[in-house]
C-alpha cells in the first residue's frame, strides 16, 4: 500500500499542480455526467417525443385531443357568463339596493337596450344621476362593479358647486351585458 502512495506522489511531483488540477478536473466531469447528465437524457428523449406528438395533433387539428377545448366550447362558456336578458330587472334591483346602501337616492335615469353586432349580447345602457358626498358615489361604483359581474363602467361625471360644498352631482353611465334569450 505505501508502495502505491509512493508512486503516486513520485506522479503528482512529475505532473505539477497543473497536471494534478487537470486530472481532478477531469475526474469530476465523469462523475457529474454519469451523476446528472446521463439520467436526464432519457428525460430529454421522452419531452422530444412528447413534443412530436403534439405537433402532429397541433397539424391534424385534433386540438380536443390535446385537451383543450375547441373553438366552439370556448365561445359557448364566454356567452354562458353573461345574464339572460330577463334578469336584468334584477340587477336593477340590486344595483338601486346597493345605492340605497350607500345613502345615494337615485332619482330619474335613462335606461336603453342596445343590440350590438353579435346576436349573442345585449347592451343595456343605464345612465344615473347621483347626488351626494365624494365616498358615497365612489362606493356605490365599487360595489356595483364588485356584486354586479356583468356591469361595466362606461362614464362618470363629476361635478360641485363649490369647493367648500360636500355634495357632488354626479352622472354615471354603466353598461350590462346580457346574453340573447
Amino acid at each position: 500500500m505505501t508502495g502505491a502512495i509512493l508512486r503516486l506522489r513520485r506522479e503528482a511531483e512529475r505532473l505539477g499542480w497543473a497536471g494534478v488540477a487537470g486530472i481532478a478536473l477531469l475526474a469530476f466531469a465523469g462523475m457529474l455526467f454519469f451523476s446528472a447528465a446521463l439520467p436526464l437524457r432519457d428525460e430529454v428523449a421522452r419531452l422530444r417525443d412528447e413534443a412530436d406528438d403534439l405537433k402532429r395533433r397541433l397539424r391534424s387539428g385534433d386540438l380536443t385531443a390535446l385537451g383543450k377545448p375547441g373553438v366552439a366550447e370556448q365561445l359557448a362558456t364566454f356567452y354562458a357568463f353573461f345574464p339572460p336578458p330577463t334578469s336584468s330587472p334584477d340587477w336593477l334591483g340590486r344595483i338601486h339596493e346597493i345605492a340605497r346602501a350607500r345613502g345615494l337616492q337615485l332619482q330619474s335615469g335613462e335606461y336603453r337596450l342596445e343590440r350590438g353586432p353579435s346576436p349573442r349580447l345585449a347592451r343595456y345602457q343605464i345612465t344615473l344621476p347621483v347626488q351626494g358626498s365624494y365616498a358615497q358615489i365612489r362606493g356605490f361604483v365599487s360595489a356595483v362593479l364588485e356584486q354586479v359581474p356583468a356591469a361595466v363602467l362606461e362614464e362618470v361625471s363629476l361635478k360641485r358647486d363649490s369647493v367648500e360644498s360636500a355634495r357632488v352631482e354626479a352622472r354615471i353611465r354603466l353598461t350590462l351585458y346580457l346574453g340573447s334569450a
